[in-house]
This record gives structure tokens, sequence and C-alpha cells, in this order.
């Protein structure tokens, strides 16, 4: 329930006097008539500050069961969970401007999302809320693309081969820590700013797949400075009252993949390590994970052939660097492995989380670029087997087909092979 239902409501809230149950019995339908209206009328006296938002930050555990679930992202048959690394969250940050508008942006520290997930989530929302306040149109959720997160949870069946189906209380726990991080976020809503940044982070990637990047054309290439993104973008959130900083976002490009495919213990990679680092510096060193008040989420960007591995692969059966064009060693890909920077994975994660937490600290603590205006939410759905365009190598009209699963899909990466055993010949 919204606490701008009324001045009374939001400070019986606040004050934590309703409990969950009260807040059931109030009329829902009354309060999804009062909520966007109560929320708007608070902006009266500031309609002429495109800058000013109303921000709220939330987070909560998703964690859900840790021993004997197959982990999501590398694949692999056996690679079952038996404990906990440390625990994941889902962090919410909810954006409305002066007009109304609302975006909810979650990251997850999840392999992915899919549809069952966020349809889910919006249903659960609406219902407690109001469709008019949460919908598919304005709730964004984004997994980090740790592969050591629990799977089972995705919908569609070549994600649920190597889990063996649905795993249902993977599913509600991802669920329900969802929708709790959102509520938390609502219910704390509050007058903010927010602010802009972005610098490069040299020493946390490399890209996996050197050799592939090279067959792009001299023209392409020379439009980038290097064969990976190397920047990290950044939106700080300040409390309008207090000038105290209450939320952090920011996107790099980097695999979480630290954490190889014979971990077996539940953890958010680099990127969940950054975000509890981040935290607890924010919030006290005393302050248990997810439970202060500032939040900072460090999300997927576009991270597909980027690696935190920066040793590079090499053959783990002679030590030699693997081949180059094919990533294999005497013909197999599972003999080619890479890793680093630390001398194990534990190490080489919290290695790569210092590095993001570091630069995110730096470019946090110097934004000063406000952003103002409109917040609004994109999402387009595109059948990739029905675009027609003119080919750059042949001058000819031509139509993408149906997918399939090639050659690079069954070798897997160098971060991981997957769990079908493949020759080169």
């Amino acid at each position: 329930m919204s606490p701008f239902t009324c001045l009374s409501l939001f400070v019986l809230l606040s004050l934590g006097v309703l409990t969950s149950s009260s807040r059931n019995h109030l009329n829902p339908n009354h309060i999804r008539r009062h909520v966007r209206h109560s929320s708007l009328q608070e902006f009266d006296n500031k309609k002429d500050d495109p800058a000013l938002y109303r921000i709220g930050i939330g987070i909560a555990d998703i964690t859900g069961p840790a021993a004997e679930v197959n982990m999501m992202g590398y694949a692999k048959y056996g690679q079952d969970s038996s404990g906990i690394h440390f625990r994941l969250f889902a962090r919410t940050f909810i954006i409305q401007d002066k007009d109304g508008n609302r975006v909810v942006f979650i990251s997850c520290d999840l392999g992915m999302i899919d549809q069952a997930v966020k349809t889910q989530v919006v249903n659960t929302l609406s219902k407690m809320y109001g469709s008019d306040v949460y919908h598919v149109n304005n709730v964004l959720i984004s997994g980090t693309h740790t592969h050591s997160g629990p799977g089972g949870f995705l919908q569609y069946l070549l994600y649920t081969i190597v889990s063996q189906g649905f795993t249902k209380k993977t599913f509600d726990a991802i669920v329900d820590g969802i929708v709790r991080s959102v509520d938390r976020a609502h219910s704390n809503m509050k007058f903010g700013r927010m602010y802009w940044n972005q610098g490069e982070l040299l020493d946390a990637s490399i890209n996996r797949s050197p050799t592939a990047y090279l067959n792009n054309s001299i023209e392409e290439r020379s439009l980038y400075k290097y064969d990976t993104d190397k920047d990290m973008y950044l939106i700080k959130f300040v409390e309008e009252s207090s000038g105290k900083p209450i939320g952090m976002i920011n996107w790099f490009a980097v695999h979480p993949t630290s954490m190889n495919n014979t971990n077996s213990l539940i953890s958010g990679d680099n990127k969940g390590y950054a975000s509890l680092l981040f935290e607890r510096d924010m919030n006290g060193k005393d302050t248990l994970p997810g439970k202060g008040p500032f939040v900072g989420a460090f999300c997927s960007a576009n991270l597909g052939d980027v690696s935190p591995n920066l040793n590079g692969p090499v053959c783990i059966d002679t030590g030699l660097p693997c081949d180059g064009t094919t990533s294999t060693c005497n013909g197999k890909v599972e003999n080619c492995i890479a890793s680093g920077p630390g001398r194990d994975m534990w190490e080489s994660t919290e290695i790569i989380a210092k590095r993001q937490a570091n630069k995110a600290k730096e470019l946090f603590d110097s934004a000063n670029e406000l952003i103002s205006g409109p917040v609004s939410f994109v999402h387009q759905h595109l059948d990739m087997s029905k675009q027609v365009f003119v080919s750059p190598l042949t001058g000819k009209t031509v139509r993408t087909c149906k997918p399939a699963m090639g050659y690079s899909f069954a070798a897997g990466t160098t971060d991981g092979k997957i769990f079908i055993r493949f020759t080169i010949i």
C-alpha cells in the first residue's frame, strides 16, 4: 500500500504503527484510487523544478534454497549448490517525475530474468497497489548475470535442461524477494535528485574472443578505443531535504564469472560482491548485508564477450596458451580455461569486485551532472527471424531465418565450457 494515501496513514507507516495484517484490512480500492493523486499533490509546490523527483530505494533477499539446486549460467550438469558464499539480493529504485510518470528499475543477483518472473512480480504489485501504479510498461527487472545463482526458475525449456526442470521454491523466493524490495522502496519514497557520471575502468575486463573481434572491419574497429567497453556509467541518488546520498546504480561491462564452474556455493560473484562492499562503505562496517538504508547496484551492461579472468585462457593440461582461433587445446575445448587475476576464484572475485567498487566510489563522489526531465520506460520485442535488410557484403536484400544452436554454443566459452563434450577435428 502507498504511504501517500493520506497524511495520517503516512505518519503511521513511518512510525511502524500499521502492521502487515492491519494494512491488509484497509480498502484496497480506496488505496489504489489515491496512490497517484496523493503523490502528485506533493509536487504541486515544486512544479517548476524539472530536476526534482520522488525516489524510493529498497533491498530484499532473494537467495532461496541453497543446496542441491543446479546453478544457472555455465549449463553444467552436476554443478549443484551446496551452500552460500554470500546471499543474493534484489535492489529496487523507483523514480517518479513531476507529471506522475513512474519507472521501477530492479537489479537482481541472478543469471537473468524472463517473462515468468516479471509477469508474477507485476501481477502481485498490481494487486497490492493497482495496475495504474505498477504494470508491465514501467517495471524493469535486470539480472546481474552471475553464473553462481540458482537455476530452475526460468520458463523456457533450454534453460531448464541442466536443472532438470522447474524449481518452484527458487522461483517463489525470487518473486517474493523482488516484490518485498519494491514494497520497501515504495514505502520510503521521498523527494530527491539524481546525478550522472562516467569514467574508464581499465583493469577489470578483457575481450575473451579477441580473434573474433578482429574479424570486424577496420572501419568499425577504428570507431572504438578498446576491444571492449571500458566505461562505467553511474547514477547517484540524493535526498532533497538532507542532501544525504541514498542510493547508486552503475553499469559496467564485465561478466560475473570470476567464480568458475567448479564452484558450488551460491554467490553474486564480482557484481554482487562489489555491491556489498559499496553498501558497507556507505552504511557502516557493522551494518549487516541488505539491512542498511543505502542501496548500491552494480548492474550488467553490454558484457557479451567481456571476461573478468584477466590472465586469459591457457591449457590446463600443459600450461601453454590455447589456440587463439579456436580456443582449444589439441582440438579439445574443455582444456582451455581462463582465470585470474587472483590465485584462485575466491581471490579473483574479490579483486574484480574491489576494482569496480573503487571506481564507482570515485565516480560517485565526483558526480555533479544534474539529471532533469521526464522519466519513461522503453522495452521492444523484436522477431529476429523475420528481419529484412541489405547485406553489407553483397549489397543484396536478405532476410533472417529461424535460430539454431551452432558450434559456438556447443563449445561454450573460455570462462566455462558447456556440458556437451566438443572436439574440433
